[in-house]
């Protein structure tokens, strides 16, 4: 629910939304009459409508679209048309799918996506339901052969230019994506995924140290401590470190993570949160007062860190040095609680602050 108590819209993924634009098409073209919307099977077992916004036939090909609609999440993909334009192959065997590269979706060119290199950039699950649509129809009207599907997305190479898909190896356009084929507010799944995708990347082009951080300017703070390390290996987790080092762990294959994190949300980190968003922990002054007191500091240090609002403040009481006590304390814990999660890989702690630089708490091993 928003703030005033209403429930969030939820919305659909560009996968969903280019299965039901792929339906409309092939439905059309069959059937010789013009579809007005398109109800396909989502991966969970529900079935939902899409509107079509434009189509049309030529000869022996179709062309249908449909906007992606986001619900109430921040879907920088909303508003888009995914467009998918169908031809039957009779000199394809029957119920095979060839796919197209169409404007705006990238092309694969690293491993590690579960795409064979050089094909559109079409995710696993949107692939099987795109796949089953066309199998569906074909069947149902009695049609020998397979057909070739093009996923276009106007707009798609400009948006792409603003995401990590080049690091991803997706270059030229968007990925179509999508694993429930709906979009839960607020859920950051689709997010989650995106991270997924770039360990898996990571792993299969041979990556076995990562570095990980919130985000540009935290991963150039690791950049300038680990300058050898490929590109690849630099991976965002946002706020969701636990499921990062959970993914890590699953995936398998890595035997050291650099943990980066910005001092203001250290403090968190270090007393075992692992969801690091502002609404999930609050500023904990005692916390930070009873570690200064047990590293040595004098209690007029705790008194004065009680008084603080922000934690990068702290630096003006206790200078951001890497032989100071209390940052070797704080990067240790923050340490402990990444390696709760990932026991038997290697870790290397990196605390960062934006004007005074790195201190690195390498593992005991």
């Amino acid at each position: 629910m928003n703030d005033s108590g209403k429930a969030l819209r939820t919305g659909f993924t560009t996968g969903a939304c280019a299965a039901a634009a792929t339906k409309a098409s092939l439905s059309m073209l069959l059937s010789g009459l013009r579809v007005h919307e398109a109800v396909i099977r989502l991966p969970g077992g529900q079935y939902a409508g899409f509107s079509v916004t434009e189509s049309r036939r030529s000869g022996i090909s179709a062309t249908a679209c449909v906007k992606k609609d986001g619900g109430d999440d921040p879907d920088v993909t909303s508003g888009l048309s995914i467009c998918s334009e169908v031809s039957l192959r009779p000199d394809l065997q029957d119920g095979t799918v060839l796919f197209l590269h169409g404007e705006g979706v990238g092309t694969v060119t690293l491993a590690g996506l579960g795409i064979p290199l050089g094909e559109p950039a079409i995710n696993p699950v949107p692939r099987t339901m795109i796949t089953g649509v066309v199998r569906t129809l074909l069947d149902r009207y009695g049609v020998s052969g397979g057909a070739s599907v093009r996923i276009s997305v106007p707009g798609g190479a400009a948006l792409a230019e603003k995401t990590m898909n080049a690091r991803l190896g997706v270059l030229g356009g968007i990925s179509i994506i999508g694993t429930s084929g709906i979009v839960v507010p607020y859920s950051g799944q689709a997010y989650l995924d995106s991270i997924r995708r770039a360990l898996q990347v990571a792993a299969e082009n041979g990556c076995r140290e990562l570095a990980i951080s919130a985000g540009a300017r935290s991963e150039n703070a690791l950049r300038s401590v680990f300058p050898g390390l490929p590109e690849h290996a630099f991976i965002h987790y946002g706020n969701r470190i636990g499921k990062t080092l959970e993914m890590i762990g699953d995936i398998g294959g890595f035997e050291r993570v650099v943990v980066g994190v910005m001092l203001a949300k250290s403090t968190k980190l270090a007393q075992g949160e692992l969801d690091l968003s502002s609404r999930s922990v609050g500023l904990d002054r005692e916390f930070i007062a009873g570690l200064a007191a047990k590293t040595g500091y004098p209690e007029s240090t705790g008194e004065s860190i009680m008084e603080r609002e922000l934690v990068r403040s702290v630096v003006e009481l206790i200078p951001f040095r890497a032989h100071e006590p209390f940052y070797r304390e704080l990067a240790e814990a923050c340490r402990s609680t990444c390696a709760s999660v990932i026991p038997s890989i290697g870790l290397t702690f990196v605390l960062i602050s934006q004007e005074h630089g790195c201190i690195v708490c390498p593992d005991n091993r």
